[in-house]
């Protein structure tokens, strides 16, 4: 059992690891260039001083990365090092051709985040049910392998195993990309006036979270995986080029066509902790806009025991209400129902997926 962490990095992503690694009891040090945000991490995980560490985590911008790599193998040339960096270029390789002990060091990318960035961000459970990408090396040893599952086990997530030259590729795909439609998509609707944008859906909330993220981390992030991300949103033009042809030239068939393969792409992505996607009932709720109406429905949903999936809530503009809708299993959202109409709330009829 791992007992003494050093930390490099109080960011989100640093400080939401000591954050869960401090309720296995682990002795936890955090480190950054600025002593604010040390200072703060280090008070949220009772952070001690570690001559010794057994593992040092490099939680760096993506332009120190290497270099605290190889800095703390060095320093440290016992412990265990694992960087999380999102972008890899060859980076076990690099380790290996500038130091002694790349035996030591081993690659890994956490698929976690926020659309809010710094210390004061970080959350315990963030990792918890989400992927953890492992970059296999022949050069990393057994010792190594196993720290890093254990550091994975401890912060909830799922480690998945995948190789250094498929790794960057991926996640332009499934993060990078993702991030770059919702950053364009806000750039767009950002020139409509405040009042038209009092229109706006949960839709367009949905899409436009990830432009709420952190400006300065991401340009390092997509240039430094210029390449792979730069090829994607090549595919990503194309298809749009195609679906706005279809539209203009009033292609029902072939639009229809878009839809029901976005449909079928969107049942593949992994629904809660990595399982099948499940189809939800969702039952909607008129509550009055004021405080602690959602803490009452949670209430509501506890005294009955049901399980809520997901929520969104939508205000009409002007209105002095709101209106949520809870996503629950078909059975819950049914005995939810009855319930709340009998205590009075402005409940309407479970509406379930197709």
């Amino acid at each position: 059992m791992i007992s003494k962490v050093k930390i490099i990095g109080s960011g989100l992503i640093g400080t939401s690891i000591g954050l869960a690694l401090k309720s296995a009891k682990i002795k936890l040090e955090m480190v950054d260039l600025d002593p604010n945000s040390a200072k703060l991490a280090n008070d949220l995980v009772g952070g001690v001083n570690l001559t010794e560490p057994e593992v040092v985590i490099v939680s760096a911008p993506i332009s120190n990365n290497l270099e605290l790599i190889l800095e703390s193998l060095k320093l440290y040339p016992e412990a265990i090092v694992i960087d999380i960096a999102s972008v890899k270029s060859n980076l076990s390789l690099k380790v290996a051709e500038l130091s002694a002990n790349t035996q030591n060091f081993i690659s890994s990318h956490p698929m976690a985040g926020r659309e809010v960035s710094g210390t004061q961000s970080a959350r315990a459970d963030l990792f918890s049910g989400r992927a953890w990408i492992g970059i296999k090396s022949a050069k990393s040893s057994e010792r190594s392998t196993k720290l890093l599952a254990e550091i994975v086990e401890i912060c909830g997530a799922t480690l998945y195993w995948v190789e250094e030259v498929d790794h960057d590729k991926l996640v332009a795909a499934i993060s990078h990309l993702p991030q770059v439609l919702s950053t364009t998509l806000a750039n767009l609707v950002g020139n409509l006036d405040g009042r038209s944008l009092n229109l706006s859906g949960q839709g367009l909330r949905d899409m436009l979270r990830l432009s709420s993220s952190n400006g300065q981390l991401w340009s390092q992030l997509m240039i430094a995986n210029k390449s792979s991300l730069s090829s994607e949103i090549d595919k990503f033009l194309e298809l749009l080029t195609k679906f706005n042809d279809a539209i203009k030239s009033e292609n029902y068939k072939e639009i229809e066509t878009s839809f029901n393969a976005g449909n079928l792409a969107n049942e593949k992505i992994p629904g809660k902790h990595g399982l099948k996607i499940r189809k939800y009932s969702y039952l909607p709720i008129v509550i009055m806009d004021e405080p602690g109406q959602l803490a009452k429905i949670f209430n509501e949903c506890a005294q009955i025991n049901v399980n809520i999936e997901d929520l969104s809530i939508e205000h009409s503009p002007g209105q002095q209400t709101g209106l949520i809708t809870l996503a629950l299993n078909q059975n819950d959202a049914e005995r939810l129902f009855i319930h709340l109409k009998s205590t009075g709330w402005n409940v309407h009829e479970v509406k379930v997926d197709k």
